[in-house]
């Protein structure tokens, strides 16, 4: 292959199709011979096999370099890396990111979608391990698809099903498998890299887009969302972490003494701060210190918050019935040590139409359970709960949507921004560290 390719350099075009078609045909006996071969085998006990496949694989990449827009070579060198994850283990690492980046380079619609299905299998096999590859890699790749994938339906009708629109369609398909597989791993905290975020909006947008209009049901449908909403969301964010005493429920409660009047407009004394850095005052009913400020900003947010974590059970319970209810009932409160008697107030209370009957409830079962174990529980101790708002922000008042993304939770607020304001407004981030979720 290294002759054929120095050959390749200064060989005459009309050359060029038998060197190609040689170099496809050794590709294949190449990949057809690593087969054969185990990762225990070629890591382990016979290390020099091993070797010599890394060497192989770094002569195959540079075919990419002096072939890049020979569609046949790249499929069979994807091919072959694809057999490289497989043969040589975590040991291929190192070759990774020049592997990767030679093959985004020059990419089309149809190399992209082999491309993502390469990604999957390297996050299914080493999971988290990829979490910095892939922090590195997200962003370079999501602009090249946002910019290719059309932000509203595909066309349709008469002259609509071309060989472009078919490999648009399927790259959008990839796209929406990678992304589950990133959720599913524990990477959700790649979208949320300084790189990556600005592409977060985009990518709910599509994603949102999809769910609503895309003409495929199975599309529309996301699997296994059920399951880990029900298994995961449900009993980490909405059990585990208000248990944890980073989460101090006598601000939420200091709330509740306050009237209406005084929590709107202490509301809207929040919506016009800024947390981090200076703190700017604005003009109230009444004077308020900077410190009463930002205190009567924390009791706020918290009591937004555990208001949504009560409201979202009530959601799930509506739309997922007992699935959700002997889920959360039957694993979640016997790891909080929750009584029985207090397990079947709590179900009447949800099975009631009174939220904030359920919420002051809940409320008070929270507290209960915490006395009993001071906070702690074991493997699923929640670190920190991390409120963050864009320094520059002067908005009405928010209102708040729970948006799930894998491990993170994430709070965002829609704002109608002043015309003095900035347009583009980060999300409210709220990092509920949880197990080993950053």
């Amino acid at each position: 292959v290294e002759v054929l390719l120095v050959n390749a350099k200064v060989q005459k075009p009309e050359e060029s199709p038998a060197k190609i078609a040689n170099i496809q045909q050794i590709i294949m006996v190449i990949n057809a011979l690593s087969k054969g071969f185990s990762e225990r085998l070629v890591t382990a006990s016979r290390p020099a096999i091993g070797l010599m496949f890394k060497q192989t694989l770094d002569v195959l990449l540079q075919i990419l370099i002096v072939f890049p827009k020979i569609e046949p070579l790249r499929c069979k060198v994807t091919s072959f890396i694809h057999r490289m994850v497989d043969t040589l283990g975590a040991s291929v690492f190192p070759y990774l990111p020049k592997a990767l980046g030679q093959l985004l380079a020059e990419s089309e619609p149809k190399e992209l979608v082999g491309f993502l299905v390469l990604i999957n299998q390297l996050i299914c096999k080493f999971n988290t391990a990829v979490h910095d590859i892939l922090e590195e890699l997200y962003p370079v790749l999501a602009s090249r698809i946002f910019n290719i994938l059309p932000r509203d339906a595909f066309p349709s009708g008469p002259g609509s099903n071309t060989e472009e629109i078919r490999e648009l369609q399927e790259l959008q398909r990839t796209l929406y498998t990678f992304l589950h597989v990133i959720t599913t791993h524990d990477l959700s905290s790649v979208f949320l890299s300084p790189k990556s975020r600005g592409y977060l909006d985009p990518m709910m947008q599509l994603l949102l887009f999809t769910s609503c209009n895309h003409k495929d049901i199975l599309i529309r449908k996301v699997p296994g969302f059920q399951s880990f909403v029900i298994e995961a969301f449900a009993t980490n964010c909405c059990l585990y972490s208000v248990l944890d005493k980073s989460f101090e429920l006598r601000d939420a409660n200091t709330c509740e003494f306050y009237s209406e009047s005084q929590v709107e407009s202490r509301a809207r004394a929040l919506a016009s701060l800024c947390f981090i850095g200076d703190v700017e005052m604005v003009a109230l009913d009444a004077p308020m210190s900077v410190v009463d400020a930002r205190v009567s900003a924390s009791y706020f947010l918290k009591l937004i918050l555990f208001g949504e974590i009560v409201l979202a059970q009530k959601v799930m319970y509506e739309k997922f019935g007992n699935d959700f209810l002997i889920h959360f009932v039957s694993k979640g409160f016997p790891t909080a040590h929750c009584p029985q008697d207090m397990a079947e107030q709590y179900c009447q209370k949800l099975q009631g139409n009174d939220v904030k009957a359920l919420k002051s409830f809940y409320q008070a079962l929270i507290e209960s359970l915490r006395q009993q174990q001071n906070g702690s529980l074991g493997t699923y101790s929640v670190n920190s709960i991390r409120l963050a708002i864009p320094r520059t922000m002067r908005c009405k008042f928010p209102e708040a949507a729970f948006l799930l993304s894998g491990g993170i939770l994430v709070l965002s607020i829609k704002i109608r921004v002043s015309a003095r304001a900035v347009t583009n407004v980060n999300m409210l981030v709220v990092s509920c560290s949880i197990i080993s979720t950053v």
